[in-house]
């Protein structure tokens, strides 16, 4: 992954949602997303966009919420937390949700015409390693046929913490849920191969 420093100046940060817990905040896996993607976001002077996806999860006893949607309450929080009211404000003019995707391929689908909108050219795609290098095959799909860099950022240690966790059986089922998808997007598109 490329350090902090050796980045460009980025237009917008990609942020893709992932599982939210019982109470509708992100879990592990879309807060560390969020947390990597926030700090990237400071590091490059709150200037990009950022861009969160994820659509609405059903969860007993709560009202519809959105993957998009609690991610941005807990950027803003975090916005809150690290500069108050003015860096809130800031964050709120950069935030953009897109609330309707629930697969990846439908975030690079719905997200194209956002990024295209907003003239955006150099743009992060944050996720966790796992999950990143099947994102960034599917984003390069749709977007290859438009001046758009995509730069990988992976949020790190996630792995790390479910191995020293011992949570073996986690690990096994996300790799073979990553697995499944892969297979069915190769299937869909075998044998080719999207951008450098």
């Amino acid at each position: 992954m490329p350090r902090f420093e050796t980045l460009p100046p980025l237009d917008g940060l990609i942020v893709l949602g992932a599982k939210l817990n019982s109470e509708g905040k992100p879990g592990r896996i879309a807060r560390a997303r969020l947390m990597h993607a926030l700090a990237l976001w400071q590091a490059q002077g709150g200037r990009p966009y950022l861009l969160l996806s994820g659509g609405p999860t059903a969860l007993p006893g709560l009202m519809p919420v959105t993957e998009a949607g609690a991610m941005a309450a807990a950027a803003r929080t975090w916005a809150e937390e690290h500069g108050g009211p003015a860096l809130r404000e800031h964050l709120d003019r950069r935030l953009i949700l897109e609330e309707h995707s629930q697969s990846t391929q439908a975030s690079a689908m719905h997200l194209l015409p956002v990024v295209l909108h907003l003239g955006l050219r150099e743009v992060g795609l944050v996720s966790d390693s796992l999950h990143l290098r099947r994102a960034l095959f599917l984003f390069r799909r749709h977007f290859r046929r438009h001046a758009i860099t995509l730069h990988p950022l992976a949020a790190p240690g996630l792995v790390r913490h479910y191995w020293r966790q011992r949570r073996y059986f986690w690990l096994t089922r996300m790799v073979l849920r990553e697995s499944a998808a892969w297979l069915k997007a190769l299937t869909l598109h075998p044998f080719r191969r999207f951008g450098p």
